[in-house]
């Protein structure tokens, strides 16, 4: 799993319950390197910034998620969006599990 890009935007809400305001679209790339069929349906990505503010989920900035199988040597892309108040500058964590039992990938940095 890579992070192609993170990258802040305002989003307005299109769902009851949610808010507009301030986001962070964070793409995933995956790749399978092995010669299985490996599934996306139960990727998690998570985002956190270093004051313990928890991005939350969105279905405002047209997300598109990882889904359904990978084969052998091919890769995906995944979209997700989460809100972040004040989000340009602070400093993030992001998580990334493809699949439940396997090894969780973090990665860190400020978000430009």
């Amino acid at each position: 799993m890579t992070i192609q890009k993170v990258e802040v935007i305002d989003v307005e809400a299109e769902t009851p319950g949610e808010v507009s305001g301030s986001a962070v679209v964070v793409t995933v790339a995956a790749d399978n390197g092995t010669a299985d069929t490996q599934s996306l349906d139960s990727a998690v990505v998570t985002l956190d910034a270093q004051d313990g503010e928890v991005g939350i989920g969105t279905t405002a900035g047209d997300p598109a998620p990882l889904t359904g199988s990978l084969e052998p040597g091919k890769s995906a892309t995944g979209r997700y969006v989460f809100m972040l108040g004040s989000a340009a500058g602070r400093d993030v964590s992001v998580s990334v599990n493809y699949a439940a039992g396997e090894p969780v990938a973090i990665f860190t940095g400020k978000i430009s």
